[in-house]
């Protein structure tokens, strides 16, 4: 499973890469870490609002939930979820079919088990440049949106570098975007872009082990505890 992402473009990059302005734009701040079982925003792009940015608590609650997110995700965790459960979870099920959306990162974060040690590694685009990950989104019963990362099986890259678990998120490349968010696209083919995805160049870097004890506060602190890049 994946827990923890980074977002560190600037507004003005993302709205560029994108075409697609931020609602909020004054609330959007670069996060190195965004840790999930922190209660923080992502920055998404949903079914009912393709032309804009929002921000969505991390971590997947019903419809219309009122209670705090603490107490949802102390329950059961869903900052990830698989097709199967979003197929399958009668609360999940309207939220696949009516609130997808793709969450804005310039990475994220892998963990291999090496040696009897676990290894980190930031994993990115080749041109550094923020892409999409597939997820899906309710709204709460005070307004807010609320998300998950959709994840998959790993690809033969993502696996020389994760191996915790098996599975990874599904990135949705800038071209597909519509058809994630398409209100009419079948079942069928939005299982072929979660179980047949198309990948960008992704680079690997690993991280040192203290890296996480960082106490990350702003973009021009980025990765001073990386060790090296990955071929």
């Amino acid at each position: 499973m994946i827990y923890k992402l980074s977002n560190d473009a600037g507004k003005d990059e993302i709205e560029q890469e994108f075409g697609i302005p931020f609602r909020y734009p004054k609330l959007y701040r670069p996060n190195p870490i965004i840790n999930g079982f922190h209660e923080i925003n992502l920055s998404v792009v949903t079914m009912e609002e393709p032309k804009r940015i929002s921000l969505a608590i991390w971590g997947l609650m019903p419809q219309d939930f009122k209670e705090d997110w603490h107490i949802f995700q102390d329950n059961t965790n869903t900052l990830n979820v698989k097709i199967e459960e979003l197929e399958d979870i009668d609360w999940m099920q309207e939220s696949f079919k009516e609130r997808r959306c793709l969450i804005i990162v310039t990475g994220f974060f892998t963990h291999l088990l090496e040696n009897g040690n676990t290894c980190s590694f930031y994993i990115h685009q080749a041109n550094n440049k923020p892409f999409y990950l597939a997820g899906t989104y309710n709204r709460l019963n005070d307004g807010f949106l609320c998300a998950a990362l959709l994840v998959d099986k790993t690809d033969t890259f993502l696996t020389k570098y994760h191996n915790i678990s098996n599975l990874c998120p599904v990135i949705i490349p800038k071209p597909m975007a519509m058809d994630w968010l398409n209100e009419d696209a079948s079942l069928s083919s939005l299982e072929e872009m979660v179980k047949q995805p198309k990948q960008l160049e992704l680079k690997a870097k690993r991280l040192s082990n203290a890296y996480f004890l960082q106490n990350m506060t702003n973009d021009t602190q980025k990765f001073p505890l990386i060790l090296e890049s990955q071929d």
